[in-house]
């Protein structure tokens, strides 16, 4: 009976110490370094994905300068290529006809004036002599100087609007820049009836900004602030910083796949030559962990539904099940079940064989 109790109490033991333990030993009967062996090591991970995207100018940054009148192009100031500062003077109209009526209107406010000076002496004259004139008459004159300074101010509004469209002629530019290009030419005639004729377009290279096109799968993990990498391919050795600064909620198909644009501000260019339409390839950085225990991904085993990793202990081996984390392309990380120095199998494959060599 005693030896009954024995065997039983053992059982019970080992019962406890399999269902409690995470640990279970796996002699194989062969020497550890038969199998490539690794150690634990403590490293940052890093999730990321890869989304094309191109060079575009921000809004604002990209202005067609046009013309408000119809008429000769009678200068050209500028080329393609060039660099301008707002104020700078890129076209000129023929201007004749526009002088012409400001010297008209000119003449006409002088006269005005004249005819405005003779209606207040003659209502300065009534005035003296209100006793000896009639009262209609009076009131003639003081109705015919406010009529004269109407026309003097009239005369002097058709000046104004005259000296402001004779401006016109004069095109400058509006914004600083680099002139990107020049639809007209010196001689030709533009008619501007119904919208304005562009005549340079001017692009502000230093307020540029990425568009990308990120997949549906990781746009969850992209966020307003987030810091990213980017490269352009006309300068592929050189990368750039961004941060990204809206995304937009409305998708785009592009090649039955979902995407969304997100607009990245660029921190620097470097002094680089960048241009709108360059193609880009921007690095978004979805998840991070620092000094986290890792294994390479070839080094986790996948048995019974759950994650383990073949751990050495003295002449043997022993399959512990781990917890995971953040796993990238290379890594993974281990949360629990593995302490940073440990030695285990780095090639499932090789411990797979192993197990296929047993009798």
């Amino acid at each position: 009976m005693r030896w009954l109790i024995i065997v039983a109490g053992l059982l019970i033991a080992g019962f406890v110490v399999f269902s409690y333990t995470p640990v279970r030993a796996m002699f194989q009967g062969r020497e550890p370094e038969d199998l490539p062996t690794l150690r634990a090591s403590r490293a940052t991970l890093t999730e990321s994905t890869v989304a094309v995207g191109t060079i575009k100018s921000k809004v604002g940054a990209e202005v067609k300068v046009g013309s408000q009148l119809s008429g000769v192009v009678a200068d050209l100031k500028v080329n393609v290529g060039d660099k301008v500062s707002k104020g700078d003077l890129l076209a000129s109209l023929r201007d004749e006809d526009w002088r012409a009526r400001v010297d008209i209107l000119n003449a006409d406010l002088v006269s005005a004036l004249a005819e405005q000076e003779y209606a207040q002496s003659q209502l300065d004259r009534s005035e003296r002599m209100q006793d000896l004139i009639p009262r209609l008459q009076l009131e003639d004159n003081r109705r015919n100087l406010k009529v004269k300074q109407a026309n003097v101010e009239r005369t002097r509004a058709s000046l104004a609007q005259a000296k402001i469209t004779l401006g016109y002629t004069i095109i400058r530019a509006p914004v600083s820049g680099t002139i990107a290009s020049v639809s007209t030419y010196k001689g030709e005639t533009i008619a501007a009836s119904l919208a304005s004729p562009t005549f340079v377009t001017i692009v502000d290279l230093d307020r540029l900004e990425v568009q990308s096109y990120v997949d549906e799968t990781d746009i969850g993990k992209v966020h307003v602030g987030q810091k990213v990498t980017f490269r352009v391919d006309a300068f592929p050795d050189q990368e750039l910083e961004g941060v990204v600064h809206a995304i937009y909620p409305k998708p785009q198909l592009v090649n039955n796949v979902v995407n969304y644009v997100v607009i990245i501000d660029i921190v620097n260019t470097r002094h680089l030559q960048i241009r709108p339409e360059m193609t880009v390839h921007v690095d978004f950085i979805l998840a991070q962990r620092e000094n986290v225990v890792s294994i390479p991904r070839n080094a986790l085993v996948r048995e019974g539904g759950r994650n383990v990793v073949i751990l050495r202990v003295g002449d043997g081996w022993l399959q512990r099940q781990v917890e995971t984390g953040l796993q990238t392309p290379q890594r993974i990380e281990i949360v629990s079940g593995l302490k940073e120095g440990e030695t285990i199998v780095a090639d499932k494959q090789a411990w797979k064989r192993h197990l296929e060599k047993q009798p």
